[in-house]
């Protein structure tokens, strides 16, 4: 009985499409609209992404593997379409850390940016030019060697002497702002709170709204 009764459901189920009204032509199947594929967005190879830092690095402190954390100080446009709006997450890790010795260790900080938070929520790797800062091995306060391609060279912020918070007013690259890359009398590389970076996209982005 149980059997039967499991039959006439199924057939009944199969026929009601059949006997209910026609559909409507005019628009589109729920079947066709769910295939419809979401517009995909690229942000190609070599743009810079303007970022804010919202973690402290050092070169004394720091360690491999810490994750590194800013956010987007603007919002991501492709043809006029927001992406990522300004404030979504940027997240990275250091790669190398080394704090600066009493012989010849000079201090040495670099890091990389690899993922983003995108238009929705979505967390999407990226693949970004590293950033690389070296101390020199000179008498100057203000020395320092930075690593990378564009993005890198577009690093900037006042070196401050000695930790005393004057100015020097060096730049590195031709980037905005201030504080991003301090020297402490130790040699040490400081990397600031609040400092802007601009992070080269190595890899085009590909986005999916």
């Amino acid at each position: 009985m149980k059997h039967a009764n499991y039959i006439a459901l199924s057939f009944s189920i199969g026929l009601a499409p059949a006997c209910g009204p026609g559909p409507d032509k005019g628009a589109p199947s729920a079947t066709k609209a769910a295939a419809l594929p979401r517009p995909v967005f690229e942000v190609p190879a070599g743009s810079l992404l303007a970022v804010i830092v919202q973690t402290g690095l050092s070169s004394q402190t720091s360690r491999a593997d810490d994750r590194v954390e800013a956010h987007l100080a603007q919002d991501l446009l492709v043809n006029s379409t927001i992406v990522a709006r300004a404030g979504s997450a940027v997240r990275g890790r250091v790669t190398a850390a080394v704090p600066s010795g009493r012989v010849k260790t000079r201090a040495r900080l670099a890091f990389v940016f690899d993922s983003i938070v995108v238009e929705g929520g979505a967390e999407q790797p990226i693949e970004t030019q590293a950033i690389d800062i070296t101390a020199d091995d000179t008498n100057k306060r203000d020395a320092l060697t930075v690593g990378g391609g564009a993005g890198a060279g577009a690093l900037i912020g006042a070196i401050v002497d000695g930790g005393k918070g004057a100015g020097l007013g060096a730049l590195i690259g031709a980037g905005a702002g201030t504080g991003v890359v301090l020297v402490d009398k130790g040699k040490n590389i400081h990397i600031s709170v609040g400092g802007r970076l601009s992070l080269e996209l190595t890899r085009a982005l590909r986005i999916r709204l």
